[in-house]
């Protein structure tokens, strides 16, 4: 016979309660405070808007100078929470990030000490420097940060006079606006520069961009970029198939191949898109241009752009950007015309194709270094310039990599990385590949309506069977 089960005195259930209770508690504060001391959290959103992009992160990182951030709010404004929670997770990766937050109609005072007069504006400062603005996001206070703590604007010229596309044109398929107001936001000058009214290349250039001439350069103006990369500067060259003969004879004396033919890819084309409009999915890991893309670039109506190296071997150079296996080259340039092509072996270069070379040019070594020189000269080349056009520029990875190219030139590492995408109807899309288009049409037309085509039979015929 078992002994008796002796039962707990009320008071002692209700103290064991209470101690559980009490015990959960503390172990979810404490959770709190050890999520809070590590910043940690977890984005289950699709496009990350609790997150920081990297480009951000990487901004953040390497400041050198204090950032005082004041946010002034009303106490009913729905957008607080959203603005106090892109304070603190930019404070949570600098320590040299402070902000504070002022609640105007507690403090009208202190908002006009500011000249404020806007609900949600944001004021910026580092060492005397300020920046105002009333769209609290995280590209703009990341571009007002850059602004603050930066002494002077590097300058971005764009080459003009044959052809290129202009930077202050709006057009939607001519112009490169977009790619100026994404430089500007990085906190560089941008400005045109026609050689022929100059007798060489600005000395305050960071970074000389050839961008799709339609017309051949001349003899003169090869000469004075010759002289520019001679001073160490940086060079992007973005050439699109049958342009500028003679810039691809310059560019041959640093080992940078060119060809003479149009790239095909028609796996990784946009599903029902343009036939010559292809994503770039290669992207090496060992160049911090391509490894720092979150997402592929956009190509249309590509060439071939490869290393081959020099002979003195003054030039290190990498293939940072190519196509799929399924791409191919192909000399038979009607297809820029017809918009259709078929690979033709023998004739036809079979991929993966390279459509991005970088190379460092060590002039120290050929004793051809130009007064004030570093000696290092830097120089990308893509094989197309339409990416970075006002219509493909939101579009992948291509605003990422014509800014990010231009920041490794002008030498500032820090600032390349994927930048938050804009969300607007129409560019944030889902991208699909042909073969994943074809993929989806099979599996929704045909897998899935045969599998429950057999299901149906199976049923059908078990009952038969057992009835």
């Amino acid at each position: 016979m078992s002994p008796p089960v002796r039962a707990h005195a009320p008071w002692m259930q209700w103290a064991l309660l209470l101690t559980a209770t009490l015990g959960l508690a503390a172990t979810l504060a404490m959770i709190q405070v050890i999520l809070s001391h590590y910043t940690w959290r977890l984005d289950l959103t699709p496009e990350k808007r609790f997150t920081l992009s990297e480009h951000a992160r990487q901004v953040l990182k390497n400041l050198d100078h204090d950032v005082h951030v004041i946010a002034f709010l009303r106490s009913d404004d729905a957008r607080n929470s959203e603005i106090e929670d892109l304070l603190t997770r930019v404070r949570n990766v600098s320590p040299r990030v402070q902000y504070s937050v002022v609640d105007v109609n507690r403090n009208p005072a202190v908002a006009r000490q500011y000249g404020v007069d806007n609900y949600g504006s944001l004021v910026v400062e580092s060492d005397g420097r300020r920046k105002d603005f009333a769209s609290p996001r995280e590209d703009v206070l990341v571009e007002a940060i850059l602004q603050v703590t930066r002494p002077h604007r590097k300058v971005v010229y764009f080459l003009s006079g044959h052809g290129e596309p202009d930077i202050d044109n709006t057009d939607r398929r001519l112009g490169y606006s977009g790619v100026r107001n994404a430089l500007q936001r990085e906190f560089y000058d941008v400005r045109s520069l026609n050689l022929l009214d100059e007798n060489s290349v600005p000395d305050d250039a960071t970074v000389v961009v050839v961008a799709g001439p339609r017309r051949d350069l001349l003899t003169s103006e090869l000469a004075k970029l010759g002289d520019y990369v001679r001073r160490g500067g940086g060079l992007l060259v973005m050439l699109d198939p049958q342009a500028a003969p003679s810039l691809v004879a310059f560019l041959a004396r640093y080992g940078i191949t060119v060809d003479n033919d149009v790239v095909v890819d028609p796996e990784n084309r946009l599903f029902a898109g343009d036939y010559l409009t292809l994503i770039v999915p290669g992207l090496s890991a060992q160049h911090p241009v391509s490894a720092g893309l979150k997402a592929p670039p956009l190509f249309s109506q590509a060439r071939t752009v490869g290393f081959a190296g020099t002979p003195d071997g003054n030039v290190k150079g990498i293939d940072f950007l190519q196509t799929a296996k399924s791409g191919w080259s192909t000399t038979d340039t009607e297809v820029l015309r017809t918009g259709v092509a078929s690979f033709v072996g023998g004739r036809d270069r079979a991929g993966p194709v390279p459509v991005g070379v970088s190379v460092l040019i060590d002039n120290r070594r050929t004793g051809d270094v130009g007064p004030g020189s570093p000696g290092v000269a830097r120089v990308i080349v893509l094989g197309d310039s339409d990416f970075a056009n006002n219509f493909f520029i939101d579009y992948l990875g291509d605003k990422d990599l014509v800014v990010d190219a231009i920041n490794w030139l002008a030498g500032q590492e820090e600032l390349v990385g994927a930048r938050p995408q804009l969300r607007q109807p129409g560019v944030n899309q889902f991208f699909v590949s042909a073969r994943q288009g074809r993929l989806a049409f099979t599996l929704g037309t045909i897998v899935e309506p045969a599998l429950f085509l057999a299901v149906g039979a199976a049923i059908f015929l078990r009952r038969r069977w057992t009835g």
